[in-house]
């Protein structure tokens, strides 16, 4: 008899696992598509307007065209007079907040974006300013990252007012000017809304986009909403010594000591591949539309499979990998200024991008124990923890159906997103904090944000304007 129950279990299991696999199926949401009739010409001319404004934001303030910054906000006061003649309009810092009043001050929705663009280097075959139009495509620093999304806010918006749209709840724009820079603008606009206890119910900015094989054995196009972001944290590690003649070297200096902490934090398997709440709902979201049965059967089941699941995010590492682990880069580094000079200091810097449930102080004492060398100093440049995880409920829903109203064969899915954006500082406010940019993007044009020759197709802008008025509908 317990022979025959040592034969059953594994019997049971993958009965089990078959079972489960047959019956994890894809949720269709289905949708009339709906277009606005609004002036597609003029949406599109804002655009290239607004990308005409040399708003590059820098670290050093002294190295900031203001009145570049002062005329773009100018811009939106004089170009959009419903919204101007409806809104309460506030500055902080480089921020800017139109505050539309809706029937009910409760649960108001905040739309975000940012209006600072990082520099241009060379390599652009046009002028990275001109705002340029052709029958494709608008040209310009900024047109992906992200003026058009501000510009599809700011045009829906005006459209919806001149059509009488009365909101609900109070709705607020929110644009910031130093989010390349990780500036203040957006903090202090959170701390106007502290201060002056606005609770957002809905929080929505820049993040995933609309993306092209996403995931193995899934033919249709990928909307991902992200629903939380990965923190970050600067590290700088620096060793010391007398410095000296290179002619007569010690054993060790201070550039031997950091290769070998170096090469002890990039072959030490310190941070753990783990299955973080979003990362989950992604895989349940977006795997049962998989036409692979072995793909479907490793998702369907995580619960036996996570292992196989992490080792195939191990084999494919870029961005898939990423998504389950802290991920460490070695940037800057620093040395002598002469080649035949023992440096006296040295030093390099360590960019780390800290998974949800996972802190910063927890890999600090990560990589002392790993380095264990007390002669090299670690310094925190700058630390932000990863967000919370937000909820995704009817708020969740919501974006959804505007997404599925513009575009009708896509996927919407929550995703955990791997860089930063402004939304990080909200979502102490808000449990509803979602990252999208209402663009369908190749990995031609992903290549162009922060690259040269960025532009955006005039499809994406009308589809993006669409979009927010297909959220505004539901305002």
């Amino acid at each position: 008899m317990e022979w025959y129950a040592v034969l059953i279990i594994p019997v049971v299991i993958v009965i089990l696992v078959i079972v489960r696999t047959i019956n994890f199926k894809p949720v269709d949401i289905p949708e009339m598509r709906k277009r606005h009739e609004f002036d597609e010409k003029r949406v599109v001319d804002s655009l290239s307007k607004m990308l005409q404004f040399k708003t590059v934001s820098n670290v050093d303030s002294s190295l900031i065209n203001h009145a570049e910054f002062e005329a773009f906000r100018a811009f939106l006061k004089s170009h959009y007079p419903l919204i101007n003649e409806q809104a309460q309009y506030s500055e902080h810092k480089a921020g800017v907040l139109f505050h539309i009043k809706g029937e009910s001050s409760e649960n108001p929705t905040v739309l975000m974006s940012h209006y600072d663009v990082v520099p241009v280097m060379e390599g652009w075959q046009e002028d990275p300013f001109s705002g340029r139009i052709n029958h494709e495509t608008v040209y310009g620093r900024g047109a992906l990252d992200t003026k058009s999304s501000l510009n599809a806010v700011m045009e829906s918006v005006e459209y919806a007012l001149s059509q009488g749209k009365k909101f609900r709840n109070d709705l607020y724009l929110a644009f910031s000017g130093d989010e390349e820079v990780f500036g203040p603008s957006a903090p202090a606009i959170v701390d106007y809304f502290k201060n002056h206890d606005i609770k957002p119910y809905l929080v929505l900015d820049e993040g995933g986009a609309i993306v092209s094989n996403m995931f193995p054995g899934v033919k249709k196009k990928v909307a991902v909403i992200g629903i939380a972001e990965k923190g970050f944290m600067n590290l700088k590690l620096t060793a010391v010594s007398k410095g000296g003649h290179a002619s007569t070297p010690p054993k060790h200096t201070p550039i031997t000591d950091l290769s070998k902490a170096a090469l002890k934090l990039n072959n030490h398997p310190s941070f753990k591949l783990k299955l973080t709440p979003p990362v989950k709902a992604l895989f349940a979201t977006i795997a049962p539309y998989s036409k692979s049965f072995g793909i479907k059967m490793l998702f369907a089941n995580l619960w036996l499979f996570t292992p196989v699941v992490k080792l195939i995010a191990k084999l494919s590492g870029g961005e898939f990998l990423s998504m389950f682990k802290t991920t460490q880069a070695f940037t800057l580094a620093s040395g002598s200024d002469a080649i035949n000079v023992l440096p006296s200091s040295a030093s390099f810097g360590v960019n780390y991008r800290l998974r949800p449930q996972e802190t910063s102080e927890e890999v600090i004492h990560r990589i002392k124990k790993i380095i264990h060398n007390p002669n090299i100093s670690i310094e925190v440049i700058v630390a932000c923890e990863a967000s919370k995880t937000s909820l995704t409920d009817d708020a969740f829903k919501m974006v959804e159906k505007a997404i599925t109203r513009t575009w009708t064969d896509v996927i919407p899915s929550p995703y955990l997103m791997v860089a930063t954006s402004d939304s990080r500082h909200y979502h102490e406010i808000c449990e509803h904090v979602y990252k999208f940019s209402p663009m369908d993007v190749s990995k031609k044009d992903l290549g162009k944000i922060h690259g040269f020759d960025e532009d955006i197709s005039i499809e994406n802008i009308i589809n993006g304007t669409n979009f927010y008025l297909n959220l505004i509908d539901q305002l």
